[in-house]
């Protein structure tokens, strides 16, 4: 078995080539900043949005010593990420991303960045939380965020997390607690970047109802052949919300949505954020018994809609 101290820099060495530094400069503001960035594809570069504003210039500095100017698409105001376009392109493939059911708690990860332009920062952890869901002060909730003890340091914030395989497992974002750091999920992040680049705009769906996770009882889910044991139970609806134009009621239990099992609320907004706002999505769910099934719309959170 290959050892840590030969697969740790080779995985850094095969996520290198999509590692960028990022300068940037706010004319109004007259401030500079400087950072890391993740390349997507050949136009397209992730950035945190603490480095990155969505008017600033932007120039960035390639594995291979390249020299690019981008500009920003969009700054997502949710995960706080910045969509850049290079005004010219690059030649290099489509960077490697873990989907988020692949990463288990003990994984070991590697945080990276160059924060000094060709110098390459990097810290080995672990990861300790794969999916947690944190909510801001004004309680806009932020789904997909693994937790990691792999120092952050000043400078990697918008590099990437990096499998012991060389593959991109999030986007570093900022510390958390002491001793951890946060990053977005990969896919999540190239989901939020995918939409920007389409539509403008990320979906940040609103569920207008609150649950709980619970155990399917096995007779019902043999009965009706459910792929999951668990449930996410309903618990308060919000007057007018998604839930109640859903038909929800209060005890019903959310089983699925399209066709992939749903126990916590922030997986239900992981899945209808894939659509967006307007989408009826398939919703199926247990109510006494019976197996139903109702249209769910898609809304923006209202205060990042402004209604």
């Amino acid at each position: 078995m290959q050892t840590w101290s030969h697969a740790f820099p080779e995985a850094v060495e095969a996520a290198r080539p999509f590692i960028v530094h990022l300068q940037a400069a706010s004319p109004e503001r007259e401030t500079f900043s400087s950072g890391s960035g993740v390349i997507l594809d050949n136009f397209h570069v992730l950035a945190a949005a603490q480095v990155v504003g969505a008017e600033d210039d932007v120039t960035l500095l390639t594995a291979t010593g390249k020299r690019l100017t981008a500009r920003p698409l969009a700054v997502d105001p949710v995960y706080l990420l910045t969509v850049l376009r290079l005004d010219s392109r690059l030649d290099l493939g489509p960077a490697s991303i873990v989907p988020a059911e692949a990463l288990r708690a003990g994984q070991p990860v590697l945080s990276a960045g160059c924060p000094l332009g060709m110098d390459l920062a990097v810290s080995q952890g672990v990861v300790s939380m794969v999916d947690l869901t944190v909510y801001r002060q004004d309680r806009v909730p932020v789904d997909g965020l693994i937790v990691t003890d792999a120092a952050l340091h000043p400078g990697n914030a918008g590099g990437p997390l990096i499998s012991a395989a060389g593959e991109i497992v999030g986007i570093n974002t900022a510390p958390w607690v002491p001793g951890f750091s946060l990053a977005v999920q990969g896919e999540v992040a190239a989901r939020v970047a995918n939409q920007i680049i389409e539509f403008g705009s990320a979906t940040h769906p609103w569920l207008g109802f609150s649950g709980q996770p619970e155990i399917i009882d096995r007779e019902l889910s043999q009965l009706f052949a459910l792929p999951a044991d668990r449930g996410l139970v309903v618990s308060h609806v919000v007057p007018g919300g998604p839930g109640e134009k859903a038909g929800l009621q209060v005890f019903d239990m959310v089983v699925r949505i399209g066709a992939k099992p749903v126990s916590t609320v922030g997986l239900m907004r992981k899945l209808l954020s894939l659509h967006r706002p307007g989408d009826k999505v398939r919703v199926t769910v247990l109510r006494a018994g019976n197996l139903l099934e109702t249209s769910f719309p898609v809304e923006e959170i209202p205060i990042l809609s402004g209604s």
